[in-house]
């Protein structure tokens, strides 16, 4: 046995060299984003986001090992993203409360270095970015039950800005506490909205806990971390910043929600061979101008992913209609497409091409 402690003992001296290794390397890695930074200030080059891709090859160039896959994309994922926020610096604004899905959803993206915005609704997230109060909006475009979210076209439909890139996620809600089994939670607090998800599961799981309404998730962690006795019920990687252990998973009594966020940004994203392109556009009402707009991209071998009509704001009977077709709006048989699309419409605007990643 003291042969065995004294071989786990230096394999833990060993494993914290490796350690401040990383930690020289992560330092390193920061520094030459922030060179970037400068030199692009200079350049006066775009920003652009943090590409899936540039994970991707990360991952596949690794050689095999005892890491999963899907754990190196969790790990360099933050690490891109944050040193994505250290080249400039991004404010990103989201619709929801704060610790809410969306918040939780956009820190995916860009980390937890970049500034964020709590904003009431979808409008108002993507009016920070178009009075350049923020660099990007995430904001929901479409869930797995209600589909595309209107609010989100609706906000988009008037402005100059554009979708950049959109990431698939799942909504779910985790009981979190620093207890160390559920029988010790005497108390939980959540948002007015969690709690209606959970309804069941806080009758039959926590019937003797005591609920209490906070106005947001981020409320309910702080209150939860300073008391081993309480709970709250969040999104996992709020609660994990707040040390609290999940002590039990996907709590909502509906299951979880597959949702996609889109990130909406001033640019135009650039083409990566994998792209979507959305539009919306109105026609008059006459027999067959919907075909004559469909035929565009079936003559030019375009392949239509996804069409829906909405009733037009303040009009009375009058429709838009929302197209979402493979490929990018620079392609060049979507470039003759839109043209022909845009010349018979009473009303276009081409919301943007992107990717759509997990």
């Amino acid at each position: 046995m003291t042969e065995k402690r004294r071989e786990v003992e230096e394999l833990r001296h060993e494993i914290s060299r490796v350690d401040a290794q990383l930690l020289v390397a992560l330092e390193r890695r920061a520094k030459l984003s922030k060179r970037v930074g400068e030199a692009r200030k200079s350049l006066a080059t775009p920003i652009s986001l943090p590409e899936r891709a540039q994970i991707e090859a990360i991952v596949s160039g690794a050689p095999a090992g005892d890491l999963p896959p899907e754990a190196l994309r969790e790990i360099f994922r933050e690490i891109v993203a944050t040193c994505f926020s250290l080249e400039a610096p991004v404010v990103v604004s989201f619709s929801g409360l704060e610790g809410a899905f969306a918040h939780a959803a956009a820190r995916t993206r860009f980390g937890v270095a970049a500034e964020y915005t709590p904003c009431e609704t979808v409008a108002a997230a993507v009016d920070e970015v178009t009075r350049q109060r923020a660099s990007y909006a995430v904001v929901p475009y479409e869930t797995r039950t209600d589909g595309l979210m209107q609010a989100t076209i609706a906000a988009l439909t008037p402005s100059d800005l554009k979708i950049v890139a959109c990431f698939e996620t799942h909504i779910n809600l985790q009981l979190a506490s620093k207890a160390g089994a559920i029988a010790e939670v005497e108390k939980v607090y959540a948002t007015a909205k969690d709690r209606s998800h959970s309804q069941r599961f806080l009758a039959f799981d926590l019937p003797g806990a005591q609920v209490v309404e906070v106005k947001t998730p981020l409320s309910a962690c702080q209150l939860a971390a300073a008391d081993p006795r309480v709970a709250a019920l969040a999104h996992e990687s709020i609660a994990a910043e707040y040390g609290l252990e999940v002590l039990k998973r996907n709590v909502r009594d509906e299951g979880d929600e597959g949702v996609r966020y889109a990130i909406v940004g001033t640019r135009p994203s650039s083409r990566t061979g994998g792209d979507l392109t959305a539009l919306v556009f109105a026609l008059s009402n006459s027999p067959g101008a919907l075909h004559e707009v469909l035929k565009q991209f079936a003559e030019r071998g375009v392949n239509l992913t996804k069409i829906q009509s909405s009733p037009t704001p303040g009009e009375t009977w009058q429709y838009l209609f929302y197209l979402e077709v493979q490929g990018h709006a620079t392609d060049r048989p979507i470039v003759g497409a839109l043209e022909e699309v845009r010349r018979q419409s009473k009303f276009f605007k081409l919301l943007g091409s992107y990717t759509t990643t997990p």
